[in-house]
């Protein structure tokens, strides 16, 4: 079925998204600056409703993208801005707060032309509606570029609030999870292509919009963002919340979705299940003890899909909880209310 009222903006992802092995796979490769981003690219969605090829962001951030831009969105992102009608600002409408990590729900008042947003994607569904993400690097100002189809244009400077990231220290870890030996590194390459394949599709689902919950309640022992240290080492960025709860605690999904992976000993992951909740939104749950949900299930808020576990690299048992959109991470905790 071809789907016309889906328009994905194929736009390059900023480098600040990749950090060293933090304990689940896709941490550990490294990307350009994002003044190394090659100009915007836009595509038109393939037939399917999970385009993996034509709307997914590319694997590197100064890899050039693979399809040419559409005939709509030819022209340069910024030609003829300076003699188009400026268009009221209340045309695009936000609900968030724009700091790093943070994920903004926003609407257009009218049919969209084109997007100009250096180092993010959008995926504008016929109602207006898109997700913003900023990575846990964005800079402090980032600029939007909006042309409608009446050839009205608006402009959207995000000031974005800068956070700073308390290290954690973890200590006691078994060396052979510390230091990687070259099968289990073979083995997390593997993992983490078959990860970043799941995060560049997206469907046409909005889940998003009924919020989120919390997916197990307990104490939060360690955040989104944190620089690690592993028995003294450099062991990356952590790209979670963890959750610390006993084994066996039912892992609840935050919100509405469809179950799209979900595989056992991942390498530093353990058993790793992944949701998907619309538009390139995703929950990742890590260190689990089996699922009580298979890929293909639509899952409602608040439905068990998993039990908690100690499985991969930990020193004990938790919930870790990640969010992505596609490969940009965001942090959970900003989506759900303080009450644990």
């Amino acid at each position: 079925m071809r789907i016309t009222a889906l328009l994905a903006c194929t736009l390059t992802l900023t480098a600040c998204e990749r950090g060293g092995p933090s304990g689940s796979p896709a941490d550990s490769t490294a990307a350009p600056p994002a003044s190394m981003a090659p100009p915007v690219a836009w595509t038109a969605p393939s037939a399917s409703t999970e385009p993996a090829a034509a709307a997914a962001p590319t694997a590197s951030a100064s890899a050039a993208p693979s399809a040419a831009p559409s005939a709509a969105s030819a022209e340069p992102p910024d030609a003829g801005t300076d003699a188009a009608p400026v268009a009221d600002p209340s045309r695009l409408t936000l609900d968030g707060r724009a700091t790093q990590g943070a994920l903004l729900r926003a609407k257009l008042d009218g049919k969209l032309r084109k997007m100009a947003f250096p180092g993010h994607r959008a995926i504008v569904s016929d109602e207006g509606d898109f997700l913003i993400a900023f990575g846990r690097n964005a800079p402090k100002q980032e600029k939007m570029t909006i042309t409608f189809e009446d050839g009205q244009v608006l402009e959207r400077v995000f000031d974005v609030e800068q956070r700073t990231f308390e290290t954690d220290k973890i200590d006691n870890l078994p060396k052979d999870m510390v230091e990687l030996d070259m099968p289990t590194r073979v083995k997390l390459t593997q993992a983490e292509q078959k990860l970043d394949a799941v995060r560049k599709k997206y469907t046409k689902k909005t889940c998003f919009k009924e919020g989120f919950i919390w997916p197990s309640k307990g104490k939060v022992t360690s955040r989104y963002g944190q620089p690690r240290l592993l028995n003294g080492t450099d062991g990356g960025i952590h790209w979670g919340v963890d959750i610390a709860v006993p084994t066996g605690t039912p892992v609840r999904a935050p919100a509405c979705g469809t179950v799209v992976f979900a595989e056992k000993n991942l390498p530093l992951s353990g058993d790793t299940l992944i949701i998907d909740h619309g538009q390139g939104l995703t929950s990742t749950f890590i260190h689990l003890q089996g699922f009580s949900a298979k890929v293909g299930d639509e899952v409602k808020q608040g439905q068990t899909v998993a039990r908690v576990g100690m499985t991969g690299r930990t020193n004990g048992p938790h919930l870790d909880w990640r969010m992505n959109f596609f490969e940009v991470r965001i942090d959970p905790e900003l989506l759900v209310s303080s009450e644990k």
